[in-house]
């Protein structure tokens, strides 16, 4: 996602009035200022909120940007509704989240707090518990719970909105990826439950880059979680665990060591 257009996004919540049911964003021509777009550029931006139902215009008011709350609350998830209309594929929803995720990374930085660094680090060791006990949903449950904090550290309910309803779309396939990588993982270990699975260890380097305060770092490390996962995913099954015929299982990796809370040695 373009910088400018994180601005725009930023800008809406930032300049608007809390209403009843959501925010009261500033005019075409302020929006225009402040983002430094031209008022046809805004308007583009504008129509595109309103077709995916975040935005509603108020008569006598102006353009009000909808609570999350309103829109769960509404006719459905727009990007499962598209799903079903044949608009998206899974694979361009499942890209969009990641491009997304990447991008917001210099502004989880920016806004990012040693406590809710702690709160992530925790959502992490509720994936290790998770993937342990191979209890798949409550290990997704954990996932999404991490990347969600994510988008709540930036503050923008539409960013918080949009990476939910892709989620929310996503599921079924991020359920079926977990089970995958951890089978994948354990037959890589020779059938053996690994100390920490690698598909949530590379969460803590997401935690670790953020306490490290260094920009190019929190971007390599959410750009390396999704690299991570599709490398897990594509290895070979081994013969402990009922694979084809001829596959040769790989030596297990050491997973990283998980970070020391602060105030521990």
């Amino acid at each position: 996602m373009e910088p400018q257009t994180l601005e725009f996004l930023d800008g809406l919540v930032r300049e608007g009035v809390e209403v009843d049911g959501g925010i009261l964003i500033p005019t075409e021509r302020r929006l225009a200022e402040i983002s430094g777009m031209s008022r046809a550029r805004v308007r583009e931006r504008l129509s595109g909120l309103q077709m995916l139902g975040m935005l509603t215009k108020v008569q006598g008011s102006g353009n009000v940007l909808v609570s999350p709350a309103a829109l769960e609350a509404g006719t459905g998830n727009v990007f499962e509704l598209m799903l079903r209309a044949g608009l998206v594929t899974v694979a361009q929803i499942n890209e969009a989240r990641e491009m997304l995720e990447v991008a917001i990374a210099p502004r989880i930085l920016e806004r990012v707090t040693d406590e809710q660094i702690h709160a992530l680090e925790d959502q992490v060791y509720a994936m290790v518990d998770a993937s342990a006990s191979r209890d798949f949903v409550s290990g997704l449950k954990a996932d999404h719970a991490f990347h969600m904090a994510l988008f709540e550290i930036v503050g923008n309910p539409i960013m918080t909105y949009v990476v939910n309803g892709m989620n929310h779309a996503l599921h079924d396939l991020l359920l079926e990826r977990r089970r995958i990588v951890i089978g994948k993982e354990i037959a890589r270990n020779h059938g053996e439950l690994p100390a920490m699975f690698d598909s949530d260890a590379v969460h803590f380097e997401i935690t670790r880059a953020l306490r490290s305060r260094r920009k190019e770092a929190v971007t390599a490390a959410m750009a390396e979680h999704f690299d991570s996962w599709r490398r897990i995913s594509r290895l070979p099954t081994s013969p402990a665990v009922a694979a084809p015929p001829g596959i040769t299982p790989q030596t297990p990796s050491t997973p990283p060591t998980p970070p020391t809370p602060s105030g521990e040695t």
